[in-house]
């Protein structure tokens, strides 16, 4: 399968990382799904006419980590559970091909609408006076600071629309393990796949492409998700019906 979907990315037309930062949408609508593997190189073989893939050095598939950062009674895992509308994550995001790595949070200002704000940093598992200092332009600091919480691990493929301002990131080999980067959990087989826009009522020629093959819209976090998998005692009522849903694509062969 590997393989397969490296031949199918080898026929995109190639964008390089400069001229993808026309694409940043810092501000914008995000979309998630979820899919099985086997459906991917459907998806990206419909994509090809309207999408660019992201290449450095002829590579089109990228490693990323992340370490997310919570208070001790995780404020920002169960403000997710709860549904607030506006919430945030704060997560060192290392890309593991260029070596860049960025201190980022992601404040959520509705169900749809996402403001994402980084700073280039050297990575750390704990949060010194610079890193707080940079969260505190975004957020209020809570009195009991942050601690490291989950990790997660993924290959990446991000697409840019040839001829609209969409981005669309699919993410697969996923795993996570706790903040000792241990006890690594596997999810085989699944598929998140992020489309964004700048509008709601933007026309997204992926979108379509999903809805064609009745894959439909499907809000999870890959770090409740994480914290869900490393942690099955911690409360997670809500999530329940989509965990279920998960667990029936990713391990679908």
């Amino acid at each position: 399968m590997h393989f397969f979907i490296t031949e199918i990315l080898d026929q995109f037309e190639s964008i390089s990382l400069a001229d993808l930062n026309d694409y940043k949408l810092l501000n914008r609508i995000d979309t998630k799904y979820i899919c099985n593997l086997s459906v991917l190189p459907e998806i990206l073989n419909k994509a090809k006419p309207y999408f660019k893939v992201q290449a450095i050095n002829n590579e089109r598939s990228f490693k990323y980590e992340s370490l997310y950062f919570d208070t001790k009674d995780l404020k920002t895992y169960f403000d997710h559970h709860q549904g607030k509308r506006i919430r945030y994550k704060i997560r060192f995001r290392n890309y593991l091909d260029t070596g860049d790595t960025f201190l980022e949070i992601k404040k959520k200002k509705n169900f749809n609408r996402t403001i994402k704000q980084r700073d280039e940093f050297e990575f750390s598992n704990s949060l010194n006076q610079n890193h707080q200092r940079f969260i505190s332009k975004v957020i209020e600091m809570p009195e009991s600071g942050f601690k490291p919480t989950i990790w997660t691990k993924f290959n990446r493929i991000t697409l840019a629309g040839k001829n609209h301002i969409e981005r669309v990131t699919i993410d697969r080999n996923i795993s996570f393990s706790d903040e000792q980067n241990q006890n690594e959990i596997e999810v085989p087989n699944m598929v998140i796949i992020e489309v964004k826009r700048n509008k709601s009522g933007d026309v997204s020629p992926f979108t379509k492409i999903l809805k064609d093959l009745r894959i439909r819209p499907f809000g999870i976090s890959k770090y409740v998700l994480g914290n869900i998998l490393i942690n099955p005692e911690l409360k997670h009522n809500r999530f329940n019906k989509k965990i279920s849903t998960i667990n029936k694509i990713s391990y679908d062969n």
